[in-house]
């Protein structure tokens, strides 16, 4: 007889009490506690507007495709309802994530209790459901995360049960084929997951040799070897302005340097070679593969059809390539699995045994994903004039300028390696804080906390995270056989370099106003590789001996406790049942725009989400951008966003005056604008037609 999975069904029991506590709680408190965000309202808006047939469109006027498809697609049916109450679709919409936060942390429980053990397991997922800041960022603010989340944790545990199965029976191509779809689910949920699914591809589909574990990793390395090479030179202002030339130079170096790494047998398991031939291969595939990258730059630049390139540049990138693959063999050797095979197989031989599977299975796999992507990027094109979201295009432009009021591109070493903590690019949260918050105190005990990172302190910060990251390699060198196996089920390589990917390309061309829900890889790279160290700890100190290890589980029940007495204290503080006093609007600027505008007007914001969706018999257009349509932001572009606004009818605008003659309008509304009267800050002003010349 199966044993019943008490503890999954003690976590739904209590997770979703809580929830449907929330849900029923009044009705305030979802614009004011819960669903706090302009950009959930841009979904929800839309979504609305597309369940009564006005198309996808936020204001009723300019089509958009400023948003993930995946999520977009959950909201219609939900959004469906707002035409009976605008707040039952919040009260469905919260169970709705309750769900997805729920099957994320039972996957996340199976999947350490298999590769780790049940403690860590448990201790995972009851942290994933119960904890104040996944529950803020992921499943309060970027609603979109909490549907992606839940199909990169099931993509991993998909592959862990392939991962123990393989060797023993082959997986079947329809089993490739569902990772396939589901690598492509979780790109459809957050775009730029797209990374996370083509390094993941490799790890499925070249499970059976080495390059599963290195190739992912020199990709990395290519990347920040051009990088490293660029902001050495240039700093990183001056990097930004030759941006362009370090995108071909990485696109060139990763065409050159990985073909000739394969063939000089960089892709053996390092273990199985001699130290000298080692060191001698990765010295020759170097330098083979950067002469040809320099010769092939340098050529370009002489014909006129590529920039130039500082030859300076282009041999620090061979020396950081030569120091990166060095690097990278020697982890590999360091957390070797003893029990792996010590056979040497040629490339050439390695191609022929292997290209037909290789081959058969990667198409299936990234045909999945990148015909479906295909399929999508043309409908863009086809439906709305970009292959892309306008929201992401136009975070793209806002990061060209060097000061605008959105925020802009990376501005230190830093904030370019999205370890900048509690800032816009800090992509390790809540742990990179933690840990600035320690060394601070450890370094600066009689000194302003508070004060801006200066150069210095940036550095010395590199330093502690550095040396934070060597301490953690000691600790699972402690349990290596232990750990190597975690590393290996639970898929820590692909999320690694996936999340890397995802980082660099936000700032490698320069990306504002990043936000805190975009870091998905990160968070479940961070909590599985924490677990494996608590594990290894449990297993040092607790696990000796019967009586310590009732300990472990004592500790995880405290915890779990503990945890989940917080959110329920938290939830009950917020999602009261003590109504306001009637007539209390959901969003209190309503009452007043309503009462200075006519039914019908049409009003831009900056933002405008929550307003657009709660305000009654007004058009609230999106001055921003961000769900607009693309004609609207190349008129933005071309500094003729005012006349292209006024054309579609808006009459007011609602905004802080300041932030519209900054970057990124520049003034667009310059003598256009009418002051009605003010409130918090921001004027109603009628906008006025264009002066005739």
């Amino acid at each position: 007889m199966k044993r019943l999975p008490w503890f999954e069904i003690l976590l739904v029991i209590v997770f979703m009490t809580i929830q449907f506590y929330a849900a029923f709680s009044d009705a305030n408190n979802f614009p004011s506690t819960w669903f706090i965000r302009d950009d959930a309202y841009y979904y929800f808006k839309v979504a609305q507007n597309i369940s009564q047939g006005l198309g996808s469109t936020f204001d009723g006027i300019n089509q958009t495709n400023g948003y993930h498809p995946l999520w977009m697609l959950v909201t219609i049916p939900v959004f469906a309802l707002a035409r009976f109450d605008l707040i039952l679709p919040l009260r469905v919409l919260l169970i709705v994530l309750s769900g997805f936060s729920l099957g994320t942390a039972i996957l996340l429980y199976r999947l350490i209790s298999g590769a780790v053990s049940p403690p860590a397991g448990m201790l995972a997922a009851m942290y994933w459901l119960f904890s104040l800041y996944i529950k803020f960022v992921y499943y309060k603010t970027g609603l979109e995360s909490g549907i992606a989340l839940f199909f990169i944790v099931l993509f991993l545990y998909m592959s862990y049960k392939m991962e123990i199965g393989w060797r023993k029976m082959r997986p079947t191509l329809r089993q490739i084929a569902w990772l396939g779809l589901v690598a492509t689910l979780a790109t459809f949920s957050r775009l730029d997951l797209v990374f996370f699914a083509a390094v993941a591809g490799i790890w499925i589909v070249f499970r059976a040799a080495p390059i599963r574990y290195l190739l992912p990793l020199d990709i990395l390395a290519v990347i920040a070897s051009v990088l490293t090479a660029f902001i050495a030179r240039l700093g990183i202002l001056g990097y930004y302005a030759v941006s362009a030339s370090a995108v071909i130079m990485i696109l060139a170096g990763l065409v050159i340097k990985i073909p000739v790494f394969y063939f000089y047998n960089l892709y053996q398991r390092p273990a199985n070679m001699k130290l000298s031939k080692t060191l001698q291969n990765i010295v020759l595939a170097t330098a083979i593969s950067s002469g040809i990258l320099i010769v092939l730059l340098l050529a370009g630049t002489a014909l006129r059809i590529l920039p130039t390139f500082s030859r300076a540049i282009l041999l620090l990138d061979a020396l950081f390539t030569l120091g990166f693959l060095l690097l990278i063999r020697a982890a590999a050797y360091v957390f070797r699995n003893p029990g792996a095979s010590l056979e040497i197989i040629s490339p050439v031989d390695q191609l022929k045994e292997h290209w037909k599977d290789w081959l058969k299975e990667g198409s299936i796999y990234y045909g999945i994903l990148g015909g479906l992507l295909f399929i999508y990027m043309l409908w863009n094109k086809l439906a709305f004039g970009a292959f892309s979201p306008v929201s992401g295009d136009i975070k793209r432009w806002w990061g060209t300028f060097a000061i605008n009021v959105y925020g802009g591109p990376a501005k230190n070493l830093l904030s370019f390696l999205a370890l900048n903590p509690q800032t816009d690019f800090s992509a390790w949260e809540p742990y990179i804080t933690s840990l600035r918050d320690w060394s601070d105190k450890l370094l600066y005990q009689n000194q302003n906390q508070d004060l801006a990172y200066t150069p210095l302190r940036q550095q010395n910060f590199l330093i502690v995270v550095a040396a934070t990251l060597i301490i953690l390699c000691i600790f699972l060198l402690l349990r290596r056989k232990q750990s190597v196996r975690a590393v290996i089920q639970t898929g820590l390589i692909p999320l690694l370099a996936g999340s890397w990917l995802q980082i660099l390309s936000y700032n490698i061309t320069g990306y504002a106003s990043l936000k805190e829900w975009y870091w998905l890889t990160e968070q479940i790279f961070s909590i599985i590789i924490t677990i494996v160290l608590v594990n290894i700890f449990f297993d040092l100190v607790l696990n000796r001996w019967a009586i310590t290890r009732f300990l472990t589980w004592a500790l995880v029940a405290v915890y779990g406790f503990t945890l989940a007495f917080n959110y329920w204290e938290d939830t009950r503080l917020q999602m009261t049942y003590s109504p306001p006093p009637p007539g209390t609007p959901y969003v209190q600027v309503v009452p007043f725009l309503e009462s200075h505008t006519q039914s019908g007007d049409v009003i831009g914001m900056t933002g405008g989400g929550n307003v657009g969706y709660f305000i009654r018999n007004r058009t609230i257009v999106n001055m921003d951008g961000l769900i607009n349509s693309n004609e609207y932001f190349q008129a933005l572009k071309n500094g003729t966003s005012s006349d292209y606004l006024y054309d579609k009818g808006m009459r007011y605008v609602f905004a802080n005056p300041d932030i519209l003659s900054a970057n990124p309008y520049r003034g667009q509304y310059t003598n256009r604008l009418q002051p009605i009267i003010d409130w918090g800050g921001k004027d109603l002003m009628r906008l006025l037609p264009k002066p005739i010349q």
